[in-house]
C-alpha cells in the first residue's frame, strides 16, 4: 500500500543542499494558485532560513519505495490574530477570551495562532491526483496539534480568497469565518482586494 511521507524543507536542504532543493521546488506546480506557486518556488527556503515560516514537503510513495513523487505542501508560522468580536460566535468568543486578550473599546480579541501560510497540491504530471486537499489540511493539523502540546496555545487560522467552494472546503474541514484582510500587494493571483480569514479552535 502506497504512504505519504513528510519531509522538513531545512532537512532537505540539509542532506541534498541548497541548490538541488530549488531545482526540485521549481517544479511545483500551481496553475490555479499563483501565490502558492511563487511562494514555494521562489520564497520557502529563505523563509525557513530567516525562521519566518517553515515548509513542510509531502511525497507519495509507492510500496515497493521504487517511486516517489511530490505531491503537495503546507507552511506553518507563529502568529497573534485579532479577531473582532462582532465576527464570531458566542462560544468562540468565550475560548478566545480564556486564550489572549481582550479590547474593550475596540471590541477586539488577540491571541496567539498558528498560521497555515500556504497549503497546496502540487499539479505536475498529475501528481495532485494522488492526494486529497483535506489529505494535506489534515497533516497541517496534526503537526501543529504535536507542536502546541509542547508549546501551548488551542488556535489555527488561515486566509483565503473570497471563494464558496473554496470557504466551503475550510468549514467541512472544521474552521469558522472569524474576520477579513486587506491583501498585501506582493499576494499575486488573488481576486479581490480583502482575504477571507478562518479560525479553528483544537481540541
Amino acid at each position: 500500500m502506497a504512504e505519504f511521507i513528510q519531509i522538513k524543507l531545512e532537512d532537505m536542504i540539509s542532506e541534498l543542499g541548497e541548490n538541488v532543493a530549488k531545482s526540485i521546488l521549481s517544479t511545483f506546480s500551481s496553475p490555479n494558485n499563483a501565490d502558492v506557486q511563487d511562494f514555494i518556488r521562489n520564497k520557502a527556503i529563505e523563509f525557513s532560513k530567516q525562521a519566518l515560516s517553515k515548509t513542510t514537503l509531502i511525497y507519495w510513495m509507492s510500496e515497493d519505495e521504487k517511486e516517489k513523487y511530490l505531491v503537495g505542501y503546507y507552511t506553518l508560522a507563529n502568529k497573534f490574530l485579532n479577531v473582532c468580536q462582532d465576527s464570531i460566535s458566542k462560544t468562540m468568543s468565550k475560548r478566545l477570551f480564556r486564550h489572549g486578550t481582550y479590547d474593550t473599546s475596540k471590541r477586539i480579541h488577540t491571541i496567539p495562532a498558528i498560521l497555515i501560510g500556504q497549503l497546496s497540491k502540487n499539479f505536475a504530471d498529475g501528481n495532485n491526483l494522488l492526494i486529497s486537499g483535506s489529505d494535506i489540511l489534515q497533516m497541517a493539523l496534526n503537526r501543529i496539534q504535536i507542536i502546541q502540546k509542547e508549546i501551548g496555545g488551542k488556535f489555527v487560522f488561515l486566509e483565503c480568497e473570497n471563494e464558496p467552494k473554496l470557504i466551503k472546503f475550510y468549514e467541512d474541514n472544521g474552521f469558522v469565518r472569524c474576520g477579513e484582510r486587506q491583501r498585501d500587494r506582493d499576494e499575486l493571483g488573488v481576486n479581490g482586494n480583502f482575504l477571507q480569514q478562518m479560525i479553528m479552535y483544537l481540541h
